[in-house]
């Protein structure tokens, strides 16, 4: 079975209905109080690399089996909003740095500026 970000509180589905995909991520574990595991973040990144090439995960979760997905590259954003325990922007980097896009960016999370 396919582990769901939704806690089994929504339907989670799959399905590619655009040319972008918008996913908030609340928590690994539990509903807007748990970080990511490495695994988890690494499935999430698998998904993105497939989903950005316009290709469908082989075990997405799809309305009624259907096949008839939008073509053609997709732009992904994904948001992280498992904040109770200040995990997101940890979370969202490392994300990041497993997509390679991590590059540009100029702080990382939990570092003290001087100003």
């Amino acid at each position: 079975m396919l582990k769901t970000n939704t806690a089994g509180k929504w339907p989670y589905l799959e399905d590619l209905t655009a040319d972008f995909l918008y996913l908030r991520l609340h928590g690994d574990a539990e509903l807007y109080a748990s970080g990511y595991t490495e695994s988890a973040l690494e499935r999430w990144a698998q998904r993105i690399r497939t989903w950005s090439r316009g290709q469908q995960p082989a075990d997405a979760q799809l309305a009624g089996g259907r096949k008839d997905a939008v073509k053609g590259a997709k732009d992904v954003y994904c948001y992280f909003d498992n904040d109770l325990k200040v995990r997101a922007p940890f979370d969202a980097r490392d994300l990041l740095e497993r997509l390679k896009l991590a590059g540009g960016l100029e702080t990382v999370p939990g570092e003290v500026w001087e100003v």
